[in-house]
């Protein structure tokens, strides 16, 4: 249904994310598509980013929860707590949702948290560190994990500019929708700076 990746430094927050939506269940390994261009990512404010991975449906509602409030004025913390107080809320198909939010927290330090289903939307935070980046990442029906590994991490250490990391996120997304039909290689970026 979804993959969403993201990485941290300790000056910015990058995130994308393929853009296919489709039904779920998934029944015998063909997915019905619903939409190719459904956007993962979104840009909250100046300071943060969400993305999801998962439940579209679910997720979404999610997301929109952060509708409700005048989103410029929020911090990364309250956007994560609005989000995992929604989350407990909503129910999701068995795939389960992961959310991603990164950026500036209350003391200007980049960082990303992560929110899953599985554990029950507990936060778990990392704060970026000069010299090193935080590399995060979620798929419906994909173990993700193996490609961070292989094709993401290996190259940071060759990253000279945002369009690099945007590239490698591209390419692991397309590795990705190689083997899983339900992501496809429509693009969404969100940006923190």
């Amino acid at each position: 249904m979804s993959a969403i990746l993201a990485v941290c430094g300790d000056s910015f927050c990058a995130m994308v994310s393929d853009g296919r939506f489709v039904e779920e269940p998934i029944a015998d390994n063909k997915p019905h598509i619903l939409k190719d261009d459904l956007p993962k990512v979104r840009k909250v404010n100046r300071n943060v980013a969400v993305g999801f991975a998962g439940d579209t449906l679910a997720a979404v509602q999610v997301i929109n929860a952060l509708d409700a409030y005048d989103t410029q004025y929020l911090t990364l913390e309250k956007i994560v707590k609005i989000l995992r107080e929604k989350a407990l809320t909503v129910t999701a198909q068995p795939v389960g949702v992961r959310l991603l939010v990164g950026g500036r927290n209350r003391k200007g330090q980049f960082c990303l948290t992560m929110l899953g289903s599985a554990e029950n939307y507990e936060p778990q935070t990392q704060l970026a560190r000069p010299g090193a980046y935080l590399i995060e990442g979620a798929c419906s029906h994909t173990d993700i994990a193996p490609l961070l590994e292989q094709q993401v991490k290996p190259q940071a250490a060759a990253w000279r500019s945002l369009d690099d990391i945007a590239h490698t996120l591209d390419a692991c997304i397309a590795t990705v929708a190689e083997s899983d039909r339900s992501v496809n290689t429509e693009y969404f970026r969100a940006l923190v700076m």
